[in-house]
């Protein structure tokens, strides 16, 4: 028990720091660290599921486990996220990006920024995890593409963020690795598993994540807008000045006061787009999109047997860096200059690496502490202990799923955890495996992108340069609206 507490102390220290504005990345490091050396000291290291090779020495095999986390997350994930950071910071420079959002924004402008973006963002961006099934690759793409798009269409940084933050969550993909072990455990057919069974709950829990979504990023937007009012009333006041006007002790902004915002800061951005888009071609406009078409012509042509492989978001990214800069010289007709301003790619790796990646990295020691403290092993025995009704059965395991996915930021960890005991417990149960099974993968994958750890929150997160927690307030109850959808949706219908 003393364990449970310590690991929940950690949470709760990470964040107070991040409410305190304290650097994200460096609090839960630093907590994240402290936390290994309790668990060194108390024996606790052997509950670890790290790869190494101990050395004796508690203290430091915790330090290898750190060595191993850093490794592995700037080899794998990281590296992408510094690449496609690297091409961002590229077509900045020579002012791609915002022939881009010129291009995307003059139809989206207009909705006029009306909230029904936010349900045709997501959906969109929902249709693409079909193509793009990780998560962090395809917020990586939608940051540098969709983002600045919306952003400028009308909608605030932070509904957009929340829009992509969420675009890779229940999507019933044959090809998620969950459904096809899903499949495997109920004797099925992956396509049988998915879109007779699976699609039954989640397709329906996607409509309502799009329309709460929609309702609550307004009224978030409300809210923020309110909060900077009553801050410029305050300053005024404190300076003597009336602080009075419509609405600005109500604690709310009106739709006029919304409206205006947003419109005010969508003009200022399509106007510093035009001025730097001015003298490109047109096509300049697809460079920015040429990872994410890479990979989906390469996935198409995977699924028809052209080639035998998809193609990854390195790879993609570095030819496409490359077209650009062959595109470059000729345009300007000066292969130095050209070559010259790849520098600048070079710069936005390093930003990649100092913000997110940072991030991401801090994220797995902090997870892997509260690993060690025991915290999933406690929270598979209860559900694995539990007795009763048959329902109250899949609340449980929803539950622990959900909590689970909350605390380390994963989707599959939690789902793997209890996947395996569902067919025994559903044959002794009124409970089918593919109702138990829909409900904890469906909780699992929402509930993971209301995680401040989870790697698609903390790409947004440090793309808008705000603390994670301020995404998980615009992701949770979208997602939570979503995840009791599945559910019910799951028990009625499969």
């Amino acid at each position: 028990m003393i364990f449970l507490l310590l690991a929940i102390l950690a949470v709760v220290a990470v964040g107070y720091f991040i409410y305190k504005k304290t650097h994200a990345a460096s609090a839960i490091f630093v907590v994240g660290v402290l936390l290994l050396m309790i668990a060194a000291a108390t024996g606790r290291i052997e509950h670890s599921a790290a790869d190494i090779e101990s050395s004796g020495n508690a203290f430091y095999d915790e330090l290898l486990i750190v060595e191993s986390l850093f490794k592995s997350r700037f080899a794998g994930t990281g590296m992408a996220i510094m690449v496609l950071f690297g091409f961002v910071g590229y077509m900045r420079h020579i002012g791609a990006d915002a022939k881009t959002v010129v291009a995307l924004s003059a139809p989206l402008q207009k909705f006029h920024g009306s909230y029904w973006l936010v349900p045709i963002g997501f959906l969109v961006a929902t249709l693409l995890s079909f193509v793009v099934p990780s998560a962090s690759a395809l917020s990586l793409l939608l940051v540098a593409t969709l983002m600045p798009a919306l952003i400028a269409a009308g909608l605030t940084p932070l509904t957009v963020g929340a829009i992509i933050a969420t675009a890779s969550t229940i999507a019933p993909s044959p090809l998620e690795a969950g459904l096809i072990q899903g499949a495997d455990l109920t004797g099925m057919s992956v396509t049988e598993f998915t879109f007779g069974n699976v699609a039954k709950a989640t397709v329906p829990a996607l409509v309502v994540i799009a329309f709460t979504h929609m309702w609550w990023q307004r009224r978030c937007d409300k809210k923020d807008l309110a909060k900077v009012g009553a801050g410029a009333t305050a300053g005024a006041g404190a300076d003597g000045a009336d602080g009075g006007g419509p609405g600005a002790a109500s604690g709310t902004a009106s739709e006029a006061e919304l409206a205006a915002a947003k419109n005010a800061e969508s003009e200022r951005r399509i106007r510093e787009a035009v001025e730097r888009a001015e003298g490109l071609p047109g096509f300049y406009a697809l460079l920015p999109l040429l990872p994410l078409l890479l990979i989906i012509v390469s996935a198409l042509l995977n699924r028809f047997g052209v080639v035998s492989f998809e193609a990854g978001i390195l790879p993609v990214t570095v030819i496409s860096l490359l077209v650009t800069a062959i595109i470059e010289s000729i345009r300007l007709r000066d292969v130095n200059e050209a070559v010259d301003s790849v520098q600048h790619f070079f710069k936005g790796l390093g930003e990649g690496a100092a913000g997110v990646v940072s991030l991401i990295v801090a994220a797995a020691i902090l997870v892997e502490g509260i690993t060690q403290m025991g915290v999933i092993e406690a929270l598979t025995d209860l559900a694995r202990n539990s007795s009763g009704a048959a329902v109250v059965m899949v609340l449980v395991f929803v539950l622990a799923t959900s909590v689970m996915a909350l605390v380390t930021g994963s989707g599959v960890a939690p789902y793997f955890a209890f996947s395996e005991m569902v067919p025994g417990i559903a044959a002794e149960s009124a409970v089918s495996a593919p109702q138990m099974l829909t409900s904890i993968w469906a909780a699992s994958n929402t509930m993971r992108q209301a995680s401040p750890v989870n790697a698609a929150v903390l790409i947004v997160a440090g793309a808008l340069d705000v603390n994670p927690i301020d995404i998980v307030r615009r992701t949770l109850v979208p997602l939570l609206a979503g995840a009791v959808t599945a559910v019910i949706c799951a028990l009625l219908f499969i």
